[in-house]
């Protein structure tokens, strides 16, 4: 006689079965991970990542703000020494410099105030005769002694047109009129003196 063996029938859990098993095992999986994590970040992470700067022990976060303040430090010293070492960018010495490079000369100043004297007359080079050209530094001043001569009774317009020049010069900000004045020698005839003062730009 044969025997048939028949085996119990098993059910196969539905995918909502599986996550309600599942669900307590994983929270409690997570919690515990979260603890895990949380006492490792307050307890065991400052102890590892913290250094000892300046006899004080910093965190990462102040470390960075550190270093930010450090940097600052150095880009304001740099600056203070680009200044020193390079005075033509941005400094005192470089506007001085540029002043001196597109000033004057005395030099030149002289030689532009003998040539506007030279030829105040195109037709008489001699009708005005410098007796001195003084700078004044302390009033950024020239002051010019002469004489109008060999014109006449024209004297005192040949002056008046001479001031008019020189106060015309690129570098005379003001020409200060002299006292005009017409006078008569033996010698030389009529002739005007002068003395006057050119204000500097």
């Amino acid at each position: 006689m044969t025997q048939i063996l028949t085996l119990p029938r098993v059910s196969v859990p539905g995918f909502r079965e599986i996550l309600r098993r599942a669900a307590l095992p994983f929270a409690v999986f997570g919690f515990v991970l979260f603890m895990l994590l949380a006492l490792s970040w307050f307890l065991l992470l400052p102890k590892f990542t913290r250094v000892e700067l300046h006899g004080m022990l910093q965190s990462s976060s102040d470390l960075q703000a550190y270093v930010q303040d450090v940097k600052r430090e150095i880009a304001k010293v740099e600056g203070k020494r680009d200044a020193l070492i390079l005075p033509l960018e941005d400094s005192s010495y470089g506007a001085l410099a540029q002043a001196k490079a597109g000033g004057v000369s005395p030099a030149d100043m002289h030689a532009a105030i003998t040539g506007t004297a030279r030829s105040v007359v195109p037709e008489q080079s001699d009708a005005v005769s410098l007796t001195s050209v003084r700078f004044d530094g302390s009033a950024n001043a020239i002051e010019i002694q002469g004489d109008v001569r060999n014109v006449g009774l024209r004297s005192m317009t040949v002056l008046a047109s001479l001031v008019d020049a020189f106060g015309a010069l690129p570098f005379v900000a003001h020409a200060e009129h002299p006292s005009f004045t017409r006078e008569k020698d033996d010698l030389i005839g009529y002739h005007s003196p002068f003395q006057l003062r050119l204000i500097l730009k």
